[in-house]
């Protein structure tokens, strides 16, 4: 994901400049992409995975948004 494609999410879904941005990056032990992106509105912060999957936890959570 690019710095360019992350604020254009961010301003389509009008979320504040203060997000916390967390990491959910599994067991890696090298950097990865990061193209699965979720927001939690209640506790303002994205959290970014590899990819979106319907096994990724956050995809089977209510309180958190795909961001695409």
């Amino acid at each position: 994901m690019t710095f360019e494609k992350l604020k254009e999410l961010i301003e389509k879904y009008n979320i504040p400049s203060n997000v916390k941005l967390l990491s959910d990056s599994g067991w890696e032990c090298d950097a990865t992409e990061m193209d699965g992106v979720y927001y939690n509105e209640k506790e303002n912060h994205i959290v970014f995975t590899q990819e979106f999957s319907e096994f990724e936890e956050y995809s089977n959570r209510i309180d958190y948004k795909e961001l695409r």
